[in-house]
């Protein structure tokens, strides 16, 4: 191999020593299930209301249509034929030293208005329909809106006309988690004053270790010394 082979070849493994470790399972939902998440339903919700991992644009409780998967085929969605409060959640392990990013697209199709009651996920009071976006400590609760919320990411429903586009949202999340540990991340909505449906996909929580350089620097700075290889061969 001669010497901007190597050099080349550097590169191309650097880049995929500092590429991200991924954190979230199955958060393309690809597979057709909600495998890796947990889906939690307040006691006494609509029967067979909750989150669902769907292919194409028509609701399987409601009928009501969206937008459908974001990219490929398959993304998660609430949907109910009756009042209830629903979360799906995924616990996820941050390794110290870290530098953490939460991306996710989303929608939120509300059919009843946007109510942020303050009494939180629960649908059993006055008028609440509402969804939201955490990060949790390891044991909260699935319901909690309180003790056990490091940081809330969306709170409210989407304004306009329904059926709303996704909306990707990004957030460095090193503050939360990059000290390392054990967290959630959690998708929740409450309705009770008519549908709600919240679509998820491409939820990506990616670590790289604090102080590596990212890869386009990495790439720069050896094809840079590629270059010095060449020219002193000459």
């Amino acid at each position: 191999m001669n010497s901007l082979a190597r050099v080349s070849f550097l590169v191309f493994t650097s880049w995929g020593f500092v590429s991200g470790a991924q954190l979230i399972t199955n958060g393309t939902f690809e597979n057709g299930s909600l495998s890796g998440w947990t889906v939690a339903n307040q006691a006494g919700s609509f029967p067979g209301s909750g989150f669902f991992a769907l292919s194409g644009t028509t609701l399987p409780q409601s009928g009501l249509t969206t937008v459908g998967a974001k990219s490929g085929t398959f993304y998660a969605v609430s949907d109910q034929a009756g009042p209830g409060t629903h979360t799906l959640i995924q616990s996820f392990v941050a390794p110290a030293a870290s530098t953490v990013v939460l991306s996710f697209d989303l929608f939120v199709n509300s059919y009843g208005g946007n109510f942020v009651n303050p009494i939180g996920l629960d649908f059993t009071g006055a008028a609440n329909e509402h969804a939201r976006v955490d990060i949790l400590t390891a044991g909260a609760a699935a319901f909690t809106t309180g003790v056990g919320v490091l940081q809330n990411f969306y709170l409210g429903a989407d304004s306009g006309a329904n059926p709303h586009a996704y909306t990707s949202r990004s957030f460095d999340i090193t503050s939360l988690v990059g000290a390392g540990g054990t967290f959630q991340l959690r998708f929740a909505e409450v309705d009770n004053q008519s549908n709600l449906n919240m679509g998820i996909d491409n939820v990506s929580i990616i670590a790289n270790p604090t102080g590596v350089p990212e890869p386009f620097s990495l790439g720069l700075a050896a094809l840079g010394l590629a270059g010095l290889v060449v020219f002193r061969r000459r």
